[in-house]
This record gives structure tokens, C-alpha cells and sequence, in this order.
């Protein structure tokens, strides 16, 4: 039996004062292999893949704002871009196959 794996965390954006950041979902149909290869390259530049077609980030306005452009310069009218800007609290579960998000390591000296 295939094991399944399980994510499941809790957000609160409200609790991010220093830099007041959004948590950002981007969902994408591009029939074209390449520009949907240029677009995934880009987003994972600002974030993390939760799925084939889909990105999380938490990101600042400031930053956000950058990705729109980095996002319009790649895609063409045919194409289907969805952006989600949350703002608040939440929470985010993932059953299934889901991929296991890796925290970064960070090591000041």
C-alpha cells in the first residue's frame, strides 16, 4: 500500500510584523512547454511548486509586485494565470500525494 503523505499548517500573516508579508498562490494553464518551463523557473524564484501547476510564497508587496512583472513578461493572452493574495489567518491542509515542504536552514555567524 502506497503511503500517503499528510501536511497540514497554520498561517497568520497578521502575526509578520516586520515585514507584513501575504501569503501568495499562483495557479497556471500554459499549453505552450516552453513558456510554461520559463514561467515554473521564474515562480520558483519566489516561492515553492505545491503541485505541478501550482505555487505557494510568502511574499512583501514590494516583492509580490516584482513577481506580477516577472509573470507578464512570459505569458501570452492565451494563457490562464490565477493569483491569490491572502491575507489574515488560515490554514492549509494537504491530503495525498502531497510534496513535503522543507523549511530553510538558516546559519548566522
Amino acid at each position: 500500500m502506497k503511503e500517503q503523505l499528510f501536511e497540514n499548517y497554520i498561517f497568520d500573516t497578521e502575526l509578520i510584523k516586520k515585514e507584513k508579508k501575504n501569503l501568495i498562490l499562483i495557479i497556471y494553464d500554459i499549453s505552450d512547454n516552453k513558456r510554461r518551463l520559463i514561467l515554473a523557473k521564474k515562480l520558483e524564484q519566489y516561492g515553492f511548486r505545491v503541485q505541478r501547476s501550482a505555487f505557494e510564497a510568502m511574499l512583501t508587496k514590494r516583492i509580490y509586485k516584482s513577481m506580477i512583472q516577472d509573470i507578464q513578461h512570459v505569458i501570452k493572452s492565451e494563457d490562464d494565470i490565477r493569483i491569490y493574495r491572502l491575507q489574515g489567518s488560515g490554514e492549509v491542509t494537504c491530503l495525498g500525494a502531497a510534496m513535503k515542504r522543507t523549511e530553510e536552514e538558516v546559519i548566522i555567524i
